[in-house]
């Protein structure tokens, strides 16, 4: 992999980093609008994107929207919102076809850009307020999202952990805010809160694709040159984290046919530490792949789990371990699932395992040189965490962690919260 992002800094405080590269026969475009977590505006930044992709000034409804798009040889739309540790992310992208695949030349990247421009700056409006009827048709749309949480019962679990681990912390938020929120949510509130997010946050535009950086940096230029007032871009810190004493335990009875686990362990190690490396070594040896720890030892030797894993957040300093297991069986899985990280910790790894977990890393990690949006997601988590750090650097520390390395950091992780969902059988809740 070796491309990466070359940046550069318009008169108005947009970061645009390109990627010159001609692997790929699209050109993939992603703007990235930066705000931090907080209860009072998760909600609002959830359903924005929503609202923005159903008109445009030009385009004020939604069909018309979307034939523009098929027009431009499929020209792909996307509008989301992320959660990086504690940063909310308003991720607005497109794809288009290279011209040089094309029989005339259209200008695919610039009309590309014009589009990313409409849906992000100049929505459709009435009485300078966003349309009534599209706010009201995407708070229902949202409130069935965030319900709808509960019907993964494993990423409901998983939601229910961070939300105790990180009672009172930006971090406990989801991503698709609070259904509380929504009946509070109007045209009029929801439009202030959108200029101000795109005229005063900070805002990175990303370009992977063959292209020429001069050609990029003039065409965003051009079609991006609005004036805007930005706050500086700064590397996020994270909110100190107290691990209690003693281990949250939480259970929880529904009707479900399999219970599942979910325990969070503080790292204190997000992709910014020395020792993120020997973390992602140590993760992997311990839960990440097939021949981890967890699941050779409680999935396949002590049949405890239909599933086991364990995964971290490098943005947070946070890993999980997620199980499915029978009802009754939450204390000897979590002893079994505790002793693999003893394991760990004490040093109790093979060669075997050690050089597979290296291997697997590695092969993730080159995985993304096939992906537009894996790189960009790279570069975006490398900007909010301040790393200057792209993929093959940090292949090359993975490649010389030891041993030692791995047991180290082991010995950082600390069990701070155990959340069971269970069925509501007579034992529920004990």
């Amino acid at each position: 992999m070796d491309e990466w992002f070359t940046t550069d800094e318009l008169p108005n405080g947009i970061d645009l980093h390109v990627m010159q590269t001609s692997k790929f026969k699209s050109t993939a475009i992603t703007a990235v609008i930066y705000s931090d977590l907080a209860e009072d505006t998760v909600t609002l930044n959830a359903i924005l994107p929503e609202v923005l992709t159903r008109g445009t000034r030009r385009w004020p409804r939604t069909a018309e929207l979307m034939q523009n798009l098929d027009s431009l040889y499929g020209t792909g739309l996307s509008a989301i919102v992320g959660k990086r540790g504690e940063r909310h992310l308003l991720i607005f992208s497109v794809d288009v076809a290279n011209d040089a695949y094309l029989s005339a030349n259209e200008d695919l990247l610039g009309q590309g850009l014009a589009v990313l421009r409409d849906v992000m700056f100049d929505p459709v409006l009435e009485g300078g307020a966003f349309r009534k009827d599209y706010v009201e048709q995407e708070k229902l749309n949202l409130r069935r999202r965030i319900e709808s949480i509960i019907d993964n019962k494993l990423g409901y679990a998983f939601k229910r952990c961070n939300e105790e681990m990180f009672r009172g912390e930006p971090y406990s938020l989801h991503r698709l805010g609070r259904v509380g929120d929504i009946p509070r949510i109007d045209p009029e509130g929801l439009r202030s809160w959108h200029a101000q997010a795109v005229l005063q946050f900070p805002l990175d535009i990303f370009v992977v694709g063959d292209v020429a950086r001069e050609h990029v940096l003039e065409l965003v230029g051009e079609v991006f040159g609005m004036e805007r007032a930005p706050v500086p871009f700064k590397a996020h810190v994270e909110a100190e984290h107290r691990v209690p004493a003693q281990p949250r335990r939480i259970v929880e009875a529904m009707d479900v046919n399999q219970g599942n686990l979910v325990m969070g362990y503080s790292t204190g190690i997000t992709c910014a530490d020395p020792d993120y490396p020997a973390l992602l070594m140590a993760n992997g040896i311990y839960g990440a792949y097939t021949h981890s720890k967890l699941f050779q030892n409680v999935r396949e030797g002590e049949s405890l789990a239909y599933s086991v894993y364990s995964g971290i957040d490098r943005n947070k300093g946070v890993m999980n371990v997620w199980a499915g297991i029978a009802p009754d069986a939450m204390d000897r899985a979590v002893e079994i699932i505790e002793a693999q990280l003893d394991d760990v910790g004490s040093g109790r790894i093979s060669d075997d395992e050690i050089e597979k977990t290296r291997r697997a890393i590695a092969r993730d990690i080159r995985m993304m040189g096939d992906s537009p949006s894996a790189q960009i997601d790279y570069a975006i988590v490398s900007r909010i965490n301040g790393v200057q750090e792209t993929p093959d650097e940090l292949l090359r520390r993975i490649e010389a962690i030891s041993l030692d390395d791995v047991v180290r950091v082991a010995g950082r992780l600390k069990l701070d919260t155990i959340y069971f969902l269970r069925d509501e059988g007579d034992n529920a809740g004990a």
